[in-house]
C-alpha cells in the first residue's frame, strides 16, 4: 500500500487490495478496497461494486453466494438479473 498526503491534506492510498474499514461514532460502518480495475465496498452489510463509471450490489448465485465475475450490464443486456 502507498500512503500520500495530497493537496487540502486529502489522504490518498494506492494498491490497497486489503480492506480499509471506516467506522463513524455511531457505529455506521462502511469496508472499501481496490480490485483489478474497480472497488469492491461493504456499506451497512451489503456488498457492492464500483467499476467503470458504475456502482452496483453484487449479483449472487442462485444459493445466495456473491459472484466472483462482477461487471456492469445495462438494462438491455440478456445478462442483466439484478
Amino acid at each position: 500500500m502507498k500512503l500520500t498526503v495530497v493537496e487540502y491534506g486529502v489522504i490518498q492510498l494506492e494498491d490497497v487490495f486489503n480492506s480499509i474499514k471506516l467506522v463513524t461514532e455511531k457505529g455506521e460502518e462502511m469496508n472499501i478496497c481496490m480490485r483489478d480495475g474497480g472497488f469492491e465496498f461493504l456499506y451497512q452489510g451489503e456488498w457492492y461494486f464500483a467499476k467503470e463509471g458504475y456502482v452496483d450490489p453484487f449479483r449472487k448465485s442462485v444459493r445466495g453466494n456473491l459472484l466472483t465475475d462482477q461487471n456492469h450490464h445495462n438494462e438491455s443486456s440478456p445478462m442483466c438479473n439484478g
